[in-house]
């Protein structure tokens, strides 16, 4: 307690004892929008806050002027609760000390640390952003405490391991209830997976590749004329009151595009945004963008033809062009599992040894394992093996097991193996 009366050193006219602490910003983080005159003083720097808040802070008497005019902020002890920080923190609990965080990440923070600073420096719904994820201790806790976030990492190691980890904390790890407030959350990699994209839901993909190009997608999937997004154009002069306008884009998850589909995507062109088809026609500019994952010898000649005969462009343009795409990791994982003894297993169980094996042009970083697999959500118990060799106990019954394997662009690949146990093991 005397040392806390020593920090907070000053009375005001009530014999409210307070500390003041600067409310101005250093050279580092100047702000020139916040730079503004208040009684007669101005930082040089920029204020930490907005006048309309500094107002505030004056009204409810939390200001305190020094002898040259200069205001800080009044932190009065009477509202003080709980101990202040020191600048050695001894009471937050190593990593290795506290097994249930664990994840194997090399560099791995404790918990504890990341939710005491990040909770000194933000309020929930600011955005805290790490360009140094590693195993994504920071944007876990960030997303714990109800704040947006953003992770980066030129480790595709430290992105896979901070997706599986998020996946986990919203709830879909054993033994939880799925967080249904949790807030979404999305992958960027340099590359991205063929099968992944092809296969994906039609809507979603849509979506995401219009995006990813820059477009506007569609969200009503009504009266749309079949077309997914469309580009914004500037107004034309004499048009400003319009609300922009828009050259179409059409989405198909699919291969070999045939010619019906340039001929119908050339008729929504005209009736979806007139004015746009027929300036973009005049300047010798696309009417509208097909997407697909190629197209075939049909498609292509009825876009030339288009191009010579009628000066209408529609371009194509594949799924790659847009964003790159690699094949993901081959994965084949084996198992020795010596049989129980005659009789049937023994009460421990039987001990299954599991070797993995994976190929890729870019090297494989690492190996998962979820030996508790529901069928859905990939839950790791063991989030880091490098070598892919494992082995685990089974009681009787049915098992499912599943091992995933992440390479060098960050592309994943997952086998499932079935067990059954009882008195011998059986491989599904």
């Amino acid at each position: 307690m005397e040392e806390l009366l020593l920090r907070y050193d000053k009375e005001d006219e009530n014999k409210r004892r307070f500390k003041s602490e600067p409310i101005e910003l250093p050279r580092m983080m100047a702000r020139q929008n916040l730079i503004y005159e208040y009684k007669n003083y101005t930082p040089k720097y920029g204020w930490m806050m907005m006048r309309d808040k500094l107002e505030e802070l004056d009204k409810q008497g939390k200001l305190y002027f020094t002898k040259n005019g200069k205001p800080r902020r009044k932190n009065f002890l009477d509202e003080y609760s709980g101990s202040e920080a020191d600048n050695i923190w001894l009471d937050i609990t190593p990593v290795g000390q506290n097994q249930s965080e664990i994840i194997g990440y090399p560099t791995q923070k404790p918990e504890a640390l990341l939710e005491r600073i990040i909770k000194m420096a933000t309020n929930e719904g600011d955005t805290v952003l790490d360009c140094f994820m590693g195993g994504g201790t920071t944007i876990a806790v960030a997303d714990k405490l109800k704040r947006k976030w953003i992770g980066i990492d030129q480790s595709v190691h430290a992105v896979s391991v901070s997706e599986m980890r998020l996946n986990m904390q919203q709830g879909k790890a054993i033994g939880k209830t799925q967080d249904m407030f949790a807030t979404p959350f999305v992958k960027k990699l340099y590359k991205y997976d063929y099968d992944m994209l092809r296969y994906k839901d039609a809507f979603q993909f849509e979506t995401w590749i219009v995006e990813q190009f820059g477009g506007v997608a569609n969200t009503k999937q009504r009266g749309d004329l079949g077309l997914d997004g469309y580009i914004k154009q500037p107004n034309l002069a004499g048009f400003e009151n319009l609300q922009g306008l828009r050259t179409p884009i059409q989405v198909k998850r699919s291969d070999n595009i045939g010619r019906n589909v340039i001929d119908n995507f050339k008729s929504a062109c005209e009736r979806f945004d007139k004015l746009a088809y027929e300036k973009n026609k005049a300047e010798n500019k696309p009417v509208g963008f097909i997407i697909a994952f190629s197209f075939g010898k049909g498609a292509v000649q009825e876009v030339a033809r288009l191009k010579n005969d009628e000066k209408v462009i529609i371009k194509l343009l594949t799924v790659e062009e847009i964003v790159p795409i690699a094949k993901k990791p081959n994965l084949r994982v084996e198992m020795e599992a010596p049989q129980p003894p005659k009789g049937g297993e023994t009460p421990e169980g039987v001990t299954i040894n599991f070797v993995a094996t994976a190929e890729s042009e870019v090297g494989i970083e690492f190996f998962s394992w979820d030996f508790h697999y529901n069928g859905v959500d990939f839950t790791p118990e063991i989030m880091l093996d490098k070598a892919g060799k494992q082995s685990h106990q089974f009681k009787a019954g049915h098992h499912k097991i599943a091992v995933k394997v992440v390479d060098g662009e960050g592309l994943e690949n997952v086998e499932v193996i079935d067990l059954k146990i009882n008195g011998v093991v059986q491989r599904s």
